[in-house]
């Protein structure tokens, strides 16, 4: 039988890890650069592994975990203990900037989806008409895309346009499982019906 001071001991040893970071990040709020090490040997499989999630590319996941770092190193004095925990904080900015650098690659994707447009517009009789129409589509998917929740559409995002599972996404979202199903079901009816109704 599994003694109190067992059960006790992980929190304990998770409470003692979570308050050795944050130690850590008071060390380099007064320029202490191994405590930036330590901090970095700590949790970058964290930080690696949630922007990998999302982003799918070693080269861009390498670049946010190190401006993350960059930006904990600089802006240590905005670290709060009272608001968030250490390791959440890292995630937390993580996440941030890589969803921006998604956000970036599509309006990326979208720039040159035009310029392919404006290019294929040399063709045939017909081609006026074919890009009109595929444009049209693009258009209803977007309308149908804007009646989603944001949380449902970025559930959406995460599930066909990043190609995550649904327990990839709940890892990254912090949702339960379950819930993160039901959002993606109930969003995918909601655009079906939209679709069907244009």
């Amino acid at each position: 039988m599994i003694g109190q001071a067992a059960i006790n001991e992980v929190p304990q040893s998770e409470a003692a890890a979570i308050g050795n970071l944050a130690a850590l990040i008071e060390r380099m709020r007064i320029g202490q650069e191994r405590a930036l090490e330590e901090l970095y040997d700590a949790t970058v499989g964290k930080l690696y592994a949630l922007a990998s999630a999302i982003l799918r590319s070693a080269e861009d996941t390498e670049e946010i975990v190190c401006e993350t770092y960059a930006y904990a190193w600089a802006n240590a004095s905005r670290f709060d203990a009272r608001r968030a925990n250490a390791l959440g904080w890292l995630l937390m900015l993580c996440r941030s900037r890589a969803l921006d650098r998604l956000r970036q690659r599509r309006a990326t994707a979208a720039a040159v989806d035009v310029a392919a447009l404006r290019a294929a517009d040399t063709g045939g009789p017909d081609q006026p008409f074919d890009i009109l129409s595929l444009m049209q589509q693009r258009s209803n998917v977007h309308a149908a895309l804007s009646q989603l929740t944001p949380e449902r559409r970025n559930l959406v995002s995460l599930a066909f346009l990043q190609g995550l599972s649904h327990q990839e996404i709940a890892d990254v979202t912090q949702l339960p499982l379950g819930t993160v199903k039901s959002h993606v079901r109930r969003a995918l009816t909601q655009l079906r019906e939209a679709l069907e109704a244009t």
